[in-house]
């Protein structure tokens, strides 16, 4: 059972729920063990499915109707608020679908107020329980390195690299063309190829473009459509203005935490810790409405700490990574001191017991993780 199944359940009955998230992380099959014997399940990548979606023509006495691949219909935003506004909640309607869905809802408002919104994830530490009770957390979390945390991956590791690879290029090829007018699927696989080396780190548009050889802003917009095609993500640098963190450098980080290049793990180690925290921010953000964020910190004298998580805009958590040293970092001390977070926190892969010092938690990095899921 995923872990959006019962908010699912709940929000259903009042209103439809649109269900977006990575190729291959698990909505569909997350849909369909909504279904019961009353339930209709509808792909619009299926011609006698299109058929009836496009009719509004299901049946009105359905227990639920799932509708899959929606995003790939002309004017689907449309076809859902017409179906909203005729029939309320009578049957429940689920869509689920990836990139556009996420991206096409913040423009227009046709859908305001007539639905709910959630994101799924891939796996996590908390959730790789569930997927492998057998394993204990050392393990699991070496299984997340090097797998990443998409279920056929995760579940099957000697074909991780190989499905980590295909999906990569089956996204930007066929879902890039749907979302732009790049005129080269090839470019973008390159830049993607390139960012997989530069995960953790800011993103350096003017470099990329030189090895690109295309210009600065076209590397932007091929970057905000990795995003919107939840291949990246991008953290801004906190600042108490958000202006300034708007205009500096952002880092990059991968929705597949083992697409990192880098042989010591550091890079998978630090993604791996920035998807579970973002997949933790945007459970809240769309179960409850609570305004989380996630940033990285660094400033003028070079003093950095990996992640600050914000609620309200007020410094919840400062969280340092590390894999092995349990000495406590001079900028997390520093800023502990400055921001008074109301927690300060430092993980630690390989750490035999949890301590406290200075305001500082050094904590078993797979324990607190598994706590937050």
């Amino acid at each position: 059972m995923r872990y959006l199944l019962p908010k699912l359940q709940k929000d259903l009955k009042k209103k439809m729920v649109i269900l977006a998230g990575p190729r291959q992380c698990g909505k569909t099959t997350l849909a369909r063990s909504l279904l019961d014997k009353d339930g209709e399940y509808l792909n619009w990548d299926v011609v006698k499915d299109r058929r009836i979606i496009r009719d509004i023509a299901w049946p009105k006495n359905a227990s639920l109707v799932v509708l899959d691949e929606l995003h790939k219909a002309p004017k689907w935003k449309n076809l859902l608020k017409g179906v909203a506004d005729e029939f309320g909640n009578k049957p429940p309607v689920l869509v689920t679908g990836s990139a556009r869905l996420d991206s096409f809802r913040r423009t227009g408002d046709a859908l305001t107020g007539r639905h709910y919104f959630y994101r799924l994830h891939p796996i996590d530490v908390a959730e790789s329980k569930r997927f492998l009770p057998k394993l204990d957390l050392a393990e699991r979390i070496q299984r997340l390195l090097q797998t990443g945390g998409f279920p056929e991956a995760f579940l099957n590791p000697g074909e991780a690299s190989r499905l980590l690879n295909d999906r990569l290029e089956l996204v930007v090829k066929e879902d890039s063309r749907d979302l732009s007018r790049i005129s080269s699927w090839r470019g973008a696989a390159d830049l993607v190829e390139l960012l997989r080396e530069c995960v953790g780190k800011p993103v350096k548009y003017d470099s990329l473009a030189r090895d690109l050889r295309i210009s600065p802003p076209t590397v932007r917009s091929w970057i905000e459509l990795l995003e919107k095609l939840y291949i990246v993500f991008l953290l801004p640098p906190y600042s108490s203005r958000l202006s300034r963190s708007i205009r500096k450098e952002k880092r990059v980080f991968f929705f597949d935490c083992a697409a990192a290049y880098d042989e010591t793990q550091g890079a998978q180690l630090e993604n791996l810790v920035a998807c579970c925290l973002l997949k933790h921010i945007q459970f809240r953000k769309d179960t409850t409405g609570e305004n989380w964020d996630l940033f990285y910190l660094r400033d003028k004298e070079k003093r950095e700490v990996d992640f600050v998580v914000t609620l309200n805009r007020r410094v919840y958590w400062l969280i340092e990574v590390k894999t092995s040293d349990d000495s406590i970092s001079n900028s997390l001390r520093y800023y502990t001191d400055r921001l008074k977070p109301k927690e300060s926190i430092q993980l630690v892969l390989q750490l035999d017991r949890a301590r406290e010092k200075y305001g500082i938690k050094t904590l078993p990095l797979g324990k607190w993780l598994e706590s937050v899921g």
